[in-house]
């Protein structure tokens, strides 16, 4: 593998990964350290699509100059792309552990006192 290549964590493979690595724990430890593993994951598709959106507004005093039209419909189209693939990846994840989006949001709520480390929209 190169050395180079980014893992994606929501990923099966990295989920079976995950699992193996806590199969000696019991039960409950497990699923609580699978929802903080896709609570960790959801901050950082949150964090992407933020960035992915930020590029889109620095590219906005282009579009005063028709060449670079057809650039912005690419950018925006693979924008949407990037945003509903990294939302398909955790709804993946969600369904490979069984785990359904209420369930974080409870996990998140009632183990976090923080209110800037919850995970709103999710």
């Amino acid at each position: 593998m190169n050395r180079y290549h980014h893992r994606n964590p929501l990923e099966i493979k990295q989920l079976a990964e995950f699992d193996a690595s806590i199969a000696h724990l019991t039960q409950t430890e497990q699923r609580r350290l699978r929802l903080t593993y896709l609570r960790d994951a959801a901050q950082k598709i949150k964090t992407g699509q933020s960035m992915l959106q930020g590029y889109g507004w620095l590219l906005i005093p282009f579009a005063i100059i028709p060449i670079f039209w057809p650039f912005f419909i690419f950018v925006w189209f693979a924008r949407k792309k990037a945003g509903s693939a990294m939302n398909k990846q955790l709804e993946n994840a969600l369904d490979y552990w069984g785990i359904h989006e209420v369930e974080i949001d409870e996990y998140v709520s009632e183990y976090l006192s923080d209110s800037d480390d919850l995970i709103s929209g999710l």
